[in-house]
């Protein structure tokens, strides 16, 4: 996953190239995936009680990993 920073630090296809030079191809192996910009994550104990939820689009959120899993073990 890529931070989507609105700022041009990240060039995919240089990436891509540098991966496959080292055995691993585009969409077998890994993917690249543009997320937003998260900034905060808390946890543990008196860091307050506030929830921020971040839209990911309908496509991510149609995810199922309990589907994925199953399809992994049955070798799909």
């Amino acid at each position: 996953m890529v931070r989507d920073t609105g700022e041009d630090f990240f060039d995919k296809s240089e990436i891509i190239l540098q991966l496959y030079n080292h055995g691993f191809e585009l969409d077998k192996d890994y993917n690249i995936m543009m997320v937003p910009n998260i900034v905060d994550v808390s946890y543990g104990r008196d860091v307050g009680y506030t929830f921020t939820q971040h839209d990911l689009g309908e496509e991510i959120h149609k995810i199922s990993a309990t589907e994925l899993r199953a399809k992994q073990k049955n070798g799909y």
